[in-house]
């Protein structure tokens, strides 16, 4: 059975927040959409980890119940429960299991590539993003949570300063001002807290989380502002951010060798 661990609760409590301004904005039908695709990835996620734990003869890894969370939370709009479901299987299985349960990126952020890479036009991600309506409430709640998460240990805040001075860059390069308003478009505030931010994925050294920080929030505003379509950007400057942080890391401590 699905049980928490210690950590996976203020997890939990974190990702929460951020969810119930999803709902919120939802309304009724497609707030239920929602918690029923919650339910089925739970049961996806779970018995994938069931089974993996079974074959290896070891315990459920924990943290299943804040993945699926997380990418509940990250879906501007009701999708396909196939696609969602195949995206979850994908998570699971090359973000956690083939780890032994213990991830090395957040299994969420594979899973949302996955489905955007493998279903652009599938809901997955808002599209003519300038166009859309702030949305301070998803904002604020996602910085709660992340207060959460930087509380208990599990957010990077080198990180996280760091996207936002290369958001800051990225505008001034890019737009040429300074766009205040990108943060409450889109999923900016969650996804650098919880996906880029995550200590899970994180570098070692605080200069290369600067680095790994600065980006990602570049990244971000470059997607934003030369792609015609305008998408959100950020689950795909994170994933960039995440894969390139080992290797910033040993630049960052890379010293020669003298003779």
């Amino acid at each position: 059975m699905l049980t928490l661990m210690s950590e996976d609760k203020f997890k939990v409590v974190g990702l929460s927040l951020p969810l119930a301004a999803r709902l919120f904005a939802d309304g009724v039908e497609a707030g239920t959409d929602r918690l029923l695709l919650l339910a089925l990835s739970l049961l996806v996620a779970y018995a994938l980890g069931a089974k993996f734990a079974r074959e290896a003869e070891r315990p459920v890894g924990p943290g299943i119940i804040p993945y699926v969370l997380m990418f509940v939370v990250f879906l501007p709009n009701p999708v396909s429960l196939a696609s969602a479901g195949v995206a979850i299987c994908f998570g699971s299985i090359f973000g956690r299991e083939v780890f032994g349960g213990k991830p090395i990126l957040p299994p969420a952020l594979i899973a949302l590539a996955f489905a955007l890479f493998s279903y652009p036009d599938g809901g997955f991600q808002l599209r003519h993003l300038l166009d859309q309506t702030l949305d301070p409430v998803f904002a604020t709640a996602s910085l709660a949570g992340g207060a959460i998460y930087l509380w208990k240990g599990f957010l990077a805040w080198r990180v996280a300063g760091g996207a936002v001075l290369g958001s800051v860059l990225g505008s001034l390069l890019t737009l040429g001002y300074i766009s205040w308003e990108q943060p409450l478009l889109g999923t900016y505030v969650a996804g650098v807290l919880f996906l880029a931010a995550s200590t899970e994925s994180a570098p070692s050294s605080e200069v290369a989380r600067w680095i790994q920080g600065l980006l990602v929030g570049m990244l971000v505003m470059v997607i934003r502002s030369a792609d015609p379509d305008q998408p959100d950007g950020v689950v795909f400057a994170a994933l960039l951010g995440c894969l390139f942080a080992p290797l910033i890391d040993r630049l960052v401590m890379w010293r020669p060798h003298r003779d």
